[in-house]
């Protein structure tokens, strides 16, 4: 009889420090106990997870996502890497001028392979020698075309801004995208134009689209002008909207609250009626990913539609009573919907912008904690994103005396 051999301990999945020492990693997330001890880093090996459009992440069959009260301590819970699809844009995009004929300079070609080698190895690992290498390489690279003005240059732009809104302060990305800007207008002064420089290069269409979401979403946490004109978000096609989850109507809702963010001139009962507009299209019944993110998305809208029309009242209480009670009741709605989607599905990381907007109308201790349980399970995954979201939700609840801070 074949004795069979003792299965031994598998160190594939430690972190790096743990496996060059040779000893046992504990395995725990983001930082494993002997590193956090030690005050060192803690480097996992990195399984970059595309997601396919096409396929749902659901949860495994006879289980039902996991609600706050459920999340074990550390919240483990792991969202899948995709920043937007972006890195995918940037390799086909490679691919394309590598074997086209089309008048791009060397320096623009250059720019774009070294993006794209920046971008992989900033998913790999942000501290190691080669991303930080990659990193300068791409930035000179950048700022060689972009005095150029070539609008090639908009690819690495984007690319650092999508790094900038997953890793810098929330909300606080708006930097590249005014350099974009710049860029485009020595190109572009109306639509027609936009469409010439966009037929001309495969590709920059997708890219404003995200700039302009970015622009979009950042203008609504900082509460400042939006950077780009109606024209530009016109490059926003039905695809990337599902590819968020965000409904057309509600960006356009959040693009008009952008752009009346003082509520100067804009009627109460105007307000009122764009809340109920996205509130009369939820789907209580519907608990599927897209769904879900659909309600908090319409939630965010309503919420922050409403918060405005509470304030242009003229001081009635019986009005602005009821505009706080509708809003109560919709941040425990959407609230719910971000307790209800699985951290797997391809719409979570998305969610940022609205969850944060929703935040700032949270009231009670259980709305701070399903919001809490949001942002870490943001930080947790293989590549952390929104580092400071929490802690700015933190300071408002603090000013606003509701929830309380849970280590």
């Amino acid at each position: 009889m074949k004795v069979k051999k003792p299965r031994g301990i598998r160190h594939d999945r430690d972190c790096g420090r743990c496996k060059v020492r040779g000893i046992k990693c504990d395995l725990n997330r983001p930082r494993c106990s002997g590193c956090l001890q030690g005050g060192e880093t803690c480097n996992y090996p990195q399984r970059v997870v595309w997601v396919d459009d096409k396929k749902k992440s659901k949860s495994p069959k006879g289980t039902s996502p996991q609600t706050p009260e459920e999340i074990p301590d550390g919240f483990s819970k792991s969202a899948s890497i995709n920043l937007y699809g972006f890195v995918d844009l940037l390799d086909t995009f490679c691919q394309q001028i590598q074997s086209s004929s089309r008048d791009i300079p060397e320096e623009g070609i250059q720019l774009i392979t070294r993006t794209l080698s920046f971008a992989r190895s900033r998913i790999h690992d942000a501290n190691n020698k080669e991303s930080l290498q990659s990193h300068l390489v791409a930035l000179t690279n950048l700022s060689q075309v972009i005095q150029s003005a070539h609008p090639i240059a908009l690819f690495g732009i984007a690319t650092f801004a999508m790094f900038e809104v997953c890793c810098g302060s929330f909300g606080n990305w708006h930097c590249h995208l005014q350099g974009a800007r710049s860029l485009l207008d020595l190109h572009c002064q109306h639509k027609a134009d936009l469409d010439d420089v966009c037929g001309e290069i495969s590709g920059l269409a997708d890219v404003l689209a995200y700039l302009v979401w970015f622009d979009a979403t950042g203008a609504l946490v900082r509460e400042s002008a939006l950077i780009f004109e109606d024209w530009h978000r016109e490059t926003l096609s039905a695809s990337f909207f599902d590819s968020v989850g965000c409904p057309a109507d509600t960006f356009d809702l959040f693009v008009y609250l952008a752009k009346h963010r003082d509520s100067d001139g804009v009627r109460t009962i105007d307000l009122s009626s764009r809340a109920m507009a996205q509130i009369l299209q939820l789907n209580p019944g519907d608990s599927t990913d897209r769904n879900l993110a659909a309600t908090v998305y319409r939630g965010a809208a309503a919420i922050m539609a409403f918060s405005r029309a509470g304030m242009t009242t003229g001081g009635d209480p019986s009005s602005s009573t009821y505009h706080s009670n509708v809003v109560s009741s919709m941040v425990d709605r959407a609230c719910q919907a971000i307790a209800d989607i699985p951290s797997t599905s391809r719409f979570y990381v998305h969610l940022a912008t609205p969850a944060y907007l929703i935040a700032m109308s949270a009231s009670t201790a259980r709305q701070c904690e399903i919001i809490r349980w949001y942002w870490r399970n943001c930080q947790s995954c293989e590549f952390p994103r929104y580092p400071d979201a929490e802690a700015q939700c933190e300071r408002r609840w603090r000013i606003c005396g509701v929830g309380f801070s849970v280590d």
